[in-house]
C-alpha cells in the first residue's frame, strides 16, 4: 500500500488529508491543550488549591460565561472579517441583557419595582432586546457600508447608556448602585449544577456543539466562511451578504445578553457597571480560538479551548494575588501575541496561493 501511494502523488495526498480529517485535534488547537496542561502545572505549584474541586468549578463558570459569548464573537469575525468584522459592544450588551432581565423581575430588595414578570418572560424579553440591538448593528454596517468597528463602538455606547436608565427605572431612583434580587431560575444560570457539572458548562457545550454542525454541516453555515473570506465573491456566488451580516451579529447579540443573563445570575445583582472591560477577554477568546482577524478561517473547538485557558489565567493570577494591571497586562501581551501569529499565517497561506498559482 506505501508502495502506491509512493508512486502516485495524488493518492498520497488524499490519503494525507483523510488522515488530518480524522484526528479530532490539530495544530493551534493542539498547542491549547498543551499549553492549558502547562499551565495548570505551573498554577498548582504556585498555589495548590488551583486544582482544587471549588476553583475549578469556578474556572469552568468563567470559562462557560465568555465562551458563550466567545461563539457569537467568533461567527461574526469568521462571516464579516473581510470588511473589518468586529463586535465591541458584548461587554455592554451583557450589561444590558442583565438589567433588562432582573428589572422586569420585580423582585429588586428596597426598590420600586414598577413591573413584577416571571423570570422566564423576563430573560425573554432580555435576549430579544440585545438581539435586536445587534441586528440594528448588522442592517447600519450592512446597509449603508458602514465600517464594524464604528458602529459597534456606538453600540457598546447606547447598550450602556440604556443599561443605567433600565436599572434606574427599576429601582425608581437616579442612584443607579444596582438591582440586588433572588430568583430561582438565576440561580440555576448562575449557580446551578449537572451532577459535578456547572448548568452553564452544560449549556456552553450544547451551544458549541450545535454552532460547529451548524457551521461545517448546513449551506448557511459554509456561506459564513465564504463570506468571510470575501465578501464581493459571496455576492456573486449568490448570498445574501446583507441578511447574512444581520443575522451573524443578531446572533452576537442574543448570545451576549445571554452571558449577561448568567453573570448577573452568578452576582444576583445587574449593575449599570458590570462585564466593563469583558470585550477584551471574548476577543481573546475568540482570536486565540484560532479565529483569523481577516475572516473566512475559524474554529468552535479552538474557540471553546481559548474561554478555557483565558479563564485559567484569571483564575490562576487571581489565587497568586497577582495584581489587576499585571492581569491586563499579560492578557493583552497574549492577545497582541495572537494576533501577530494570525497575521504570520495569513502572510504564508497569501504565498502558498501565489506558488500554486504560479
Amino acid at each position: 500500500m506505501s508502495t502506491l501511494l509512493a508512486q502516485n502523488p495524488g493518492r498520497q495526498r488524499e490519503a494525507k488529508a483523510s488522515r488530518t480529517r480524522r484526528l479530532p485535534i490539530q495544530g493551534q488547537q493542539l498547542a491549547l491543550v498543551v499549553l492549558i496542561a502547562l499551565l495548570a502545572a505551573v498554577f498548582t505549584t504556585q498555589s495548590p488549591e488551583f486544582l482544587s474541586v471549588a476553583s475549578i468549578e469556578n474556572l469552568l463558570r468563567s470559562a462557560s460565561m465568555f465562551g458563550i459569548v466567545g461563539l457569537g464573537l467568533t461567527i461574526v469575525v469568521i462571516s464579516t472579517g473581510s470588511i473589518g468584522g468586529i463586535d465591541l459592544s458584548v461587554g455592554s450588551m451583557m450589561a444590558l441583557g442583565g438589567a433588562i432581565g432582573a428589572g422586569l423581575l420585580g423582585t429588586a430588595f428596597g426598590a420600586a419595582n414598577p413591573v413584577q414578570l416571571p423570570a422566564a418572560l423576563s430573560m425573554l424579553i432580555a435576549l430579544v432586546v440585545t438581539a435586536a440591538l445587534g441586528a440594528l448593528s448588522g442592517l447600519l454596517i450592512s446597509l449603508l457600508k458602514l465600517a464594524p468597528f464604528a458602529v459597534t463602538l456606538g453600540m457598546m455606547s447606547v447598550a450602556r447608556g440604556l443599561t443605567y436608565l433600565v436599572i434606574a427605572w427599576a429601582i425608581g431612583s437616579s442612584n443607579t448602585a444596582g438591582v440586588t434580587f433572588s430568583d430561582p431560575l438565576f440561580d440555576v444560570f448562575g449557580l446551578g449544577m449537572v451532577g459535578p457539572i456547572p448548568t452553564i458548562t452544560v449549556l456552553f457545550l450544547v451551544l458549541a456543539a450545535l454552532i460547529a454542525f451548524v457551521l461545517k454541516a448546513t449551506t448557511f453555515g459554509r456561506s459564513l466562511f465564504v463570506l468571510g473570506g470575501n465578501a464581493e465573491n459571496a455576492r456573486l456566488a449568490g448570498i445574501n451578504v446583507r441578511r447574512t451580516i444581520i443575522i451573524v451579529f443578531a446572533l452576537s447579540g442574543l448570545l451576549a445578553g445571554l452571558g449577561g443573563l448568567i453573570l448577573t445570575g452568578r452576582l444576583s445583582s445587574a449593575s449599570p457597571l458590570a462585564a466593563t472591560g469583558y470585550e477584551l477577554e471574548v476577543i481573546m477568546v475568540a482570536v486565540i480560538g484560532g479565529t483569523s482577524l481577516a475572516g473566512g478561517r475559524g474554529s468552535i473547538l479552538g474557540t471553546v479551548l481559548a474561554a478555557i485557558l483565558v479563564s485559567e489565567i484569571d483564575t490562576g493570577l487571581d489565587m497568586m494575588n497577582v495584581d489587576s494591571f499585571y492581569q491586563y497586562l499579560v492578557k493583552g501581551t497574549i492577545l497582541v501575541v495572537a494576533v501577530v501569529l494570525d497575521k504570520a499565517y495569513q502572510a504564508r497561506s497569501s504565498r502558498k496561493l501565489v506558488q500554486q498559482s504560479a
